[in-house]
């Protein structure tokens, strides 16, 4: 049964960190977003804004939710957990073209403590099996020009450079 944007899942509130050295795959768990994460899920957006160089806008993340909250169908937000809490976030987006159904991978970030760790890895994995149950044929990841780091890993996932997009703010 399919449960669209939100998932019943079981939620604590550790936070500590002792251990997160050791990290071992089964100790982090890829799951579909759950409205008791908003408050981790925003901080790592106030992150990735900081990353850029850009103002977070509460208000907007916040509709932007709800709007992906009314196409459940279509997307889903995958959160990394560990020892309860939320590390690492992705959206997927499925957008028909003219030519098809596109998914799109947008805002993958992973807490700086936990990258390199292979969750960002986990979450790609989790979008593209989302995709690929949808049938969509192609799937494509908007990055910018600083997240080498992401640049690397979706090489490693088998992605290919497909365009480049230039833009100048007026």
């Amino acid at each position: 049964m399919d449960k669209g944007f939100y998932h019943d899942v079981t939620y604590s509130c550790l936070t500590s960190k002792s251990g997160w050295n050791d990290l071992e795959e089964d100790d982090i768990t890829i799951r579909v977003y759950d409205e008791r994460d908003n408050e981790y899920v925003t901080k790592l957006m106030q992150d990735l804004c900081m990353t850029y160089n850009t103002d977070f806008d509460e208000d907007r993340w916040r509709r932007s939710l709800e709007q992906k909250k009314a196409n459940s169908d279509l997307t889903r937000m995958f959160v990394a957990e560990w020892d309860g809490n939320v590390i690492g976030m992705l959206i997927a987006d499925i957008r028909h073209t003219q030519e098809d159904k596109a998914g799109y991978i947008t805002n993958l970030i992973v807490s700086p403590d936990f990258r390199n760790k292979g969750v960002g890895e986990r979450l790609i994995e989790n979008a593209i099996d989302f995709f690929r149950d949808s049938h969509v044929s192609t799937v494509k990841a908007n990055i910018r020009p600083k997240t080498s780091l992401a640049m690397k890993l979706l090489a490693k996932l088998g992605f290919e450079e497909y365009v480049v997009q230039l833009r100048k703010d007026l």
